[in-house]
């Protein structure tokens, strides 16, 4: 990254964790996290020091012009760009993240775009899960939400009296209030779920032209958007125990009655596979952890797996696989690009000799 695109990226995680971005600034987010592995882990770091942070802190009592040359005079050992990145990072994790915290009134009046002008008009912020972590928050209307890996959901600081909508990019699990009166809408890019008082899971990511929706309690509607999102055709009515899998270029849909815990499992940091081909538990692997995983061998795709994961790392659940079955694995070496950073992780899948 080039050195003077660091405090635009500093202030914009700030605003991240203030709640306070914009669309098109989570798109350069999503792009910088994306980058590397280094900027994954900032970002990571970064959310932790915010939620230990002190949001009442004296601005006052901090020279952070003091504390800057107290960090850059440990790291002049480095190479004098390497040293002020780092500087600029124990700086963000340590003084300006926590102050920034402490100072939501600026930021929104700095947040273009983000002030609610005179009238009804209503403040939308948005919430990111970085890759292989999942996050939660309490909506206006007391709705629990669970943001899965490398997912994203736009919402309104405050809802309106005839309608509850938040949008969605990846996977989120919802427990609605009950309000029968006002309903609850949950739109993605192809689909629009209604619901009142139910406990539902929503999946759709744009790697992935399947969209799913699994119902645990209560009753959803499930439409499909035009193309202008103008109007909206109902697919499906489902009930309890029931996930509906929509093929967005095909048009088909079905609706299955099974268990949908092991469909929202993930909300409690479980991995659950019934039976399922070798190739779908890799594409589940690749989505939550941000990693590309290639199986060699057609033999190998249709092997299906019965396990429950917890918790375990992306090397753990390999292992475990292999443990198990007639494969192999190994991590494909990443090379440094000509500015310094490294692709994404590839790991090839291969028949055990």
């Amino acid at each position: 990254m080039e050195i003077k695109k660091q405090d635009d990226i500093l202030a914009l995680i700030a605003r991240h964790l203030s709640g306070v971005t914009d669309p098109d600034e989570m798109v350069r987010l999503r792009e910088w996290v994306e980058y590397s592995e280094e900027n994954r882990r900032f970002f990571e770091q970064s959310g932790n020091v915010w939620d230990l942070s002190d949001r009442n802190i004296d601005l006052s009592k901090i020279d952070i012009e003091e504390a800057f040359k107290k960090v850059q005079s440990r790291t002049l050992k480095t190479s004098r760009v390497r040293t002020l990145w780092r500087s600029w990072q124990k700086i963000a994790a340590i003084l300006i993240i926590p102050l920034l915290a402490g100072t939501n009134l600026w930021i929104y009046q700095k947040s273009k775009g983000m002030i609610s002008p005179p009238g009804d008009d209503v403040i939308y912020n948005e919430i990111f899960a970085a890759y292989g972590t999942r996050t939660s928050l309490r909506l206006a209307d007391s709705t629990f939400v669970w943001l899965n890996s490398g997912s994203s959901l736009k919402y309104p600081s405050r809802f309106s009296e005839n309608d509850c909508k938040v949008f969605l990019k990846g996977e989120a699990y919802f427990e609605v209030s009950k309000k029968s009166d006002v309903p609850f809408i949950v739109q993605t890019s192809t689909l629009e779920v209604k619901a009142t008082g139910t406990r539902f899971n929503v999946q759709e990511y744009s790697s992935n032209y399947i969209s799913e929706v699994a119902l645990v309690s209560g009753k959803i509607f499930v439409n499909e958007l035009d193309n202008k999102k103008s109007r909206s055709s109902l697919i499906a009515e489902l009930y309890p125990n029931q996930r509906l899998t929509y093929n967005r270029q095909t048009k088909m849909k079905q609706i299955i009655d099974e268990d949908t815990y092991r469909f929202t499992a993930w909300k409690d940091g479980r991995l659950i596979f019934r039976n399922d081909p070798l190739e779908e538990v890799v594409k589940k692997l690749s989505m939550m952890f941000n990693v590309d995983i290639e199986v060699k061998g057609n033999e190998l795709k249709n092997y299906r797996y019965r396990a429950t994961f917890e918790d375990e790392s992306l090397e753990e659940i390999l292992k475990l696989l292999k443990l198990s079955s007639p494969i192999n694995f190994r991590e494909v070496r990443r090379v440094a690009l000509p500015d310094g950073s490294f692709p994404r992780k590839k790991v090839i899948v291969y028949p055990a000799v």
